[in-house]
């Protein structure tokens, strides 16, 4: 063991735990073997490791507070509830962004508040709205057929006007 570049205690060490956990080469299994027959010092390394082994066994394994059913829907209600939150800014910052947006163009369109405009111009007015269906509310004049347009297929309106 003396033809590695570790100091002796660091590589004794490693190679101790590796074969108390099953972990070594059948030649390094054989190498520990001779090892602990001939070096004090590794018998009482490979000892403390030992003790050390057992006791972290014999540990008591804590119980958990929560059952994994718990624990997964908690995990899935709080990623329900962010994701309600998500919809609820998106929802509520495109709502705010159209308002921008029509104040912003009202403002640009010179109608400063067209509502307010509207219930001003409409207030102590008792306007009707009239609506002919089948007749007209004003006579028409009808044309005779001298005063009638004659236009064919390609010819300019403004040239049949300035006719004389």
């Amino acid at each position: 063991m003396s033809n590695h570049s570790y100091p002796i205690d660091k590589c004794t060490f490693e190679l101790l735990s590796a074969y108390l956990d099953g972990e070594v080469t059948p030649i390094q299994r054989k190498e520990v073997q001779e090892l602990l027959a001939q070096d004090s010092e590794a018998q009482g390394l490979y000892r403390r490791l030992l003790a050390l082994r057992q006791e972290i066994n014999s540990l008591p394994i804590p119980q958990p507070e929560y059952t994994p059913k718990q624990v997964c829907d908690g995990v899935f209600a709080q990623l329900d509830k962010e994701e309600k939150q998500k919809k609820r800014l998106v929802i509520g910052g495109g709502a705010i962004a159209v308002t921008l947006l029509a104040t912003i163009g009202g403002l640009f369109t010179g109608n400063r508040n067209p509502i307010w405009q509207m219930a001003q111009q409409n207030s102590g007015q008792e306007d009707s709205l009239m609506i002919a269906l089948n007749e007209p509310l004003i006579d028409l004049p009808v044309a005779t057929e001298e005063e009638t347009l004659n236009i064919t297929l390609g010819q300019s309106l403004l040239d049949v006007i300035n006719e004389p």
